[in-house]
């Protein structure tokens, strides 16, 4: 027997994944420790620095102090003061002062040099190579910062960083900028005069030595190679070459140091590389003692230590891969044998090249899960098909089954009912059915119908035994009776409806009817309640949609002969024939209310015979000739027919009164402006005629005078009478104008008898007499105009 050769890329896969994480954790774990070397190192060092720098710190306060001290102890001393502000040049006063100036220079081993300036008559005295005028003396730097007051402020003390030269040039003016030594200047004096100019200083020179050497152990030790600085408070330079940085370099190292606080450290890149920089505060002097040095000074041994680091790590990986590959072969070894023993299957999938051996027996798992699926749905949906067939069997007409047999199978379908045991039927009618039918899908309804008996049985479980039963249209509930009274449990069973309906209307949208069958003694009749539910299901149309429908609300249906309302339907017809809109409802309603008191049949049959009367009357209008109406009797009555409710059928009843009353009344204004037509006509053809009036109009049109009179009022809002007066006065005022006529000829011509009469209506209508009217509308042809000329 060949054997298939399987694939093992799950092998490769997890051999992979392995050493990936392997690496990925050595990688990571040397990264974290290099991190965190790296910064232990930075805070050592600017640690390290700090100290130094607050060392330096001590020392400058210590030099500032005693600087001060020693310029004060100057300033006091009476032979100093006298060559300061004395007027008087004896030499033997000024050398005896200076001796005293050495003593006490002398004693101070940090001061360099000691320069006292007589404002009085501009000379300088000083312990430094020599003395001399304002004009001649060699310091000329400390010249200009007396006659500027440049870094000298009256009472204040403190250094400015500056050079003095080592010794005089034969002519006094050039001295070598090599030639000449640093020191810290301190300028003090204490009056000035009326010029706002010195009248006396005693300028300090102290040697920065002391701060140099302490800088230069700091800079020139291990790690903290690098430069220092000192700033005054000022953010003037004080030690340090401020030059061997760029402008962009200074403004990234000390703009930080300008911005944040006393004590602090930070990176910045100077000539393209990352550097410490460290900086502490002196709370005295306000002096910031700054510290700058390469990070690759500082990292020399963190970049060995490093490499150690990732000598390390490849160590451990080397073994590490080794042992994950024990491990894969191992953990792979199961897979592998069931992959041998799936691919001799005779239903196995076929190998193909690039499927590896996690999807071959995926493969072969979803397969079999597929088929037996498809097995216990096929088992499913055949156990529950002849479980709803039974039920529907149940449901629709009696079994011939006895109750042992019936409970035998009830207890095979798993259905919670006893045969022997009193049960009812209870309907449940979605509402507004035909609009719920073209909504939805026939499976979207099914699974509405679904959620329904679900609900029921489930509300309905709370109270007793039952189960629900889809009919294709409806859901039927079968109860399983209770011991108590028959009222008692239509009282139960209407809450189980009431509560059902609640629940269906909130989650699914849906309206919905419940209907109560009578008790049956044994499970077998539950047909017979069902029937009896159905034939109660009509009552919706009385009742309503979203009622309860039982026999107690049936009990007030008369079961007499039915008498039909006939004073109210000849009441009916004759609104209906003169378009009375409102009345014809107020009656309509009083006949439905009439029919509501019987049986659903008489309501429905006496209903159609209602449309049928309204509809002959249609006819006869239309046979009349008074208007035409686009209405069929089949189309209304299948329109009713589909209709759950008599409230929707009135609606329909309505809206047909409310078109043949608007026909109506339409027709009856055409017919009435016609008559009213005519009459006009009669009076602009037989005005002249002194006997023409109502009766003889009425006469003429073959219609009461009264009902004459009525339509030409309701058209044009006066009588007739008054129409023929107006128009014979219209006539009798033309005529007027016309030259060559009198009243009497006119009274004549249009039919007036009495003449008095005939002035006072004229003047009433027209305002004037006829004279007057008649001057006034001469016509054209006779009317002449104050300036000769006719109009």
């Amino acid at each position: 027997m060949i054997k298939k050769k399987l694939p093992r890329s799950m092998f490769i896969r997890m051999f992979a994944s392995f050493t990936l994480v392997i690496i990925c954790i050595l990688f990571a774990l040397s990264y974290v420790l290099y991190v965190n070397f790296q910064k232990i190192g930075v805070n050592f060092v600017s640690g390290a620095n700090s100290n130094a720098l607050s060392q330096i710190s001590y020392s400058a306060t210590y030099l500032n102090d005693a600087s001060k001290t020693f310029a004060i102890s100057l300033l006091t001393n009476n032979r100093i003061q006298s060559i300061m502000y004395g007027a008087n040049d004896d030499y033997s006063d000024i050398q005896e002062a200076l001796e005293d100036i050495s003593k006490l220079k002398n004693a101070n081993q940090f001061v360099h040099s000691v320069y006292v300036f007589n404002g009085t008559n501009n000379h300088f005295y000083s312990t430094w190579l020599q003395s001399g005028s304002k004009d001649t003396f060699f310091d000329r730097d400390i010249v200009a910062y007396i006659d500027q007051k440049k870094y000298a402020t009256k009472g204040k003390f403190y250094p400015v960083l500056r050079k003095i030269p080592v010794y005089t040039s034969a002519d006094g003016k050039e001295i070598d900028s090599n030639q000449k030594i640093s020191v810290l200047t301190y300028n003090l004096y204490e009056y000035e005069d009326a010029a706002d100019r010195l009248k006396g200083a005693i300028i300090v020179n102290v040697k920065v030595d002391y701060l140099k050497d302490l800088i230069q152990s700091l800079s020139s030790s291990g790690k903290n190679k690098g430069s220092t600085f000192i700033l005054d408070e000022n953010s003037q330079l004080i030690l340090g070459n401020i030059k061997e940085l760029s402008a962009a370099e200074q403004e990234a190292v000390f703009k930080p140091i300008q911005e944040s606080g006393k004590n602090a450290f930070f990176s910045a890149m100077i000539h393209g590389n990352k550097h410490l920089v460290t900086y502490v505060t002196s709370d005295v002097l306000h002096w910031k003692f700054i510290h700058v040095v390469p990070y690759s000074i500082i990292f020399q041994d963190m970049e060995r230590l490093a490499w150690i680091t990732l000598a390390f790590c490849l160590g451990v990986l080397i073994p590490g891969i080794l042992i994950v590959f024990y491990l894969s072969k191992r953990l792979y070894s199961p897979i592998r044998g069931l992959m041998g023993k799936v691919s001799e299957l005779p239903r196995s999938p076929s190998l193909v090249e690039d499927r590896d051996d996690i999807g071959y027996l995926n493969d072969v798992i979803s397969m079999a899960i597929q088929q037996n699926e498809l097995f216990l749905g096929e088992k499913k949906t055949a156990f529950f098909s002849r479980k709803l067939e039974f039920m529907r069997r149940l449901v629709s007409h009696s079994l011939d089954d006895c109750p042992t047999d019936l409970q035998s199978s009830l207890d095979h379908f798993n259905i919670g009912l006893l045969a022997d045991r009193r049960h009812f039927a209870v309907i449940f009618m979605i509402d507004r059915c035909e609009q719920f039918m073209r909504t939805y899908s026939a499976a979207d309804q099914q699974l509405f119908r679904y959620a329904i008996g679900n609900a029921a049985e489930e509300i309905a479980s709370r109270f007793t035994n039952n189960c629900a039963v889809d009919l294709g249209v409806e859901v039927v509930l079968i109860l399983e009776a209770s011991d108590e009274t028959y009222e008692k449990q239509l009282r139960d069973v209407s809450l189980i409806i009431a509560e059902l309906q609640n629940w269906t209307q909130s989650n699914l949208q849906l309206s919905m009817t419940g209907v109560i069958g009578y008790s049956v003694k044994q499970l077998q009749d539950i047909s017979i309640s069902y029937q009896e539910a159905v034939q109660f299901s009509k009552y919706r149309f009385i009742f309503g949609q979203g009622s309860i429908i039982s026999t107690d609300k049936l009990k007030h249906m008369k079961t007499d002969d039915f008498q039909p309302p006939l004073q109210l339907e000849k009441i009916f017809d004759e609104l209906l024939v003169y378009g009375k809109y409102e009345e014809a409802i107020q009656v309509y309603e009083e006949i439905v209310t009439y029919l509501s008191h019987y049986s659903y049949d008489i309501v429905i049959s006496y209903l159609y015979y209602l449309a049928f009367n309204i509809y002959k009357r249609i006819k006869e209008i239309e046979a009349n000739g008074q208007t035409t109406f686009n209405m069929q009797y089949s189309t209304f009555i299948r329109m009713i027919s589909r209709m759950e409710t008599i409230g929707e059928i009135n609606a329909e009843f309505h809206a047909l009164i409310r078109q043949i009353a608007e026909s109506i009344g339409d027709s009856k204004v055409n017919r009435n402006q016609q008559i009213a037509s005519k009459v006009i006509g009669i009076i602009e053809s037989n005005y002249m005629d002194k006997s023409l009036c109502q009766d003889r109009i009425a006469l003429l049109l073959n219609l009461s005078k009264y009902h004459l009179g009525k339509i030409f009022r309701s058209v044009h809002g006066k009588a007739i009478a008054e129409w023929l007066m107006d128009y014979r006065l219209s006539i009798a005022a033309e005529l007027i104008t016309k030259p060559n006529t009198n009243v009497a000829e006119i009274l004549d011509l249009i039919g007036w008898e009495n003449q008095n009469y005939f002035y006072k209506m004229f003047k009433t209508k027209y305002g004037v007499t006829t004279s007057e009217y008649k001057l006034r509308n001469t016509t054209s042809e006779n009317k002449v105009y104050d300036n000769g000329y006719g109009s």
